[in-house]
């Protein structure tokens, strides 16, 4: 039989001495990479729409927009507004924090016409009358970079007159 090679231990290196835990920190590090995706699973980093709501006797203003998403995710939010008095110019305001990092895919239906107001996004979408209701449909994309807390606050106008408000943060993970 040979003689073992210059600079080995066979201590250490055949009988593996003083590494009894080295296994135990290999699997270790693969449960951490394991339950990344089951803790997404859980919906931890978001996508899962959550819904908002004010209601006032003159109208009710729904949102439907998730409140935490990952960059570089498409996303659909539905504003349902229906009308229990009639509004004459209804109007939905957004936060600058709807649009900041991130792109405006598609609205649908158009509203009547788009502006801002100190910096909010104006969506006006003119008269709709007692028992009326309209659905707004907004498909964004998350910008990569776009990482943190944001407001997404919505107000509900008729001309200029603010009839409600809803109070909403999104979170965005890299």
């Amino acid at each position: 039989m040979a003689d073992k090679p210059d600079k080995i231990v066979l201590a250490r290196h055949r009988d593996l001495k003083g590494r009894a835990s080295h296994p135990w920190i290999r699997r270790g590090l693969l449960t951490l990479v394991a339950v990344l995706p089951v803790v997404a699973l859980f919906n931890v980093f978001g996508q899962r729409p959550q819904p908002s709501r004010a209601s006032i006797p003159k109208a009710t203003l729904s949102v439907y927009s998730p409140a935490r998403v990952r960059g570089g995710l498409l996303y659909t939010t539905r504003f349902h507004l229906t009308a229990h008095q009639d509004l004459k110019d209804a109007r939905i305001l957004l936060d600058p924090g709807w649009i900041e990092g991130m792109q405006v895919n598609s609205v649908n239906p158009q509203p009547v016409n788009e502006g801002s107001r100190q910096g909010w996004l104006v969506l006006d979408l003119g008269h709709i009358p007692a028992g009326g209701s309209y659905l707004e449909f907004m498909e964004f994309q998350v910008n990569p970079t776009n990482v943190g807390h944001r407001s997404q606050a919505v107000e509900l106008d008729d001309g200029d007159t603010r009839l409600a408000t809803i109070h909403r943060t999104i979170t965005i993970f890299p």
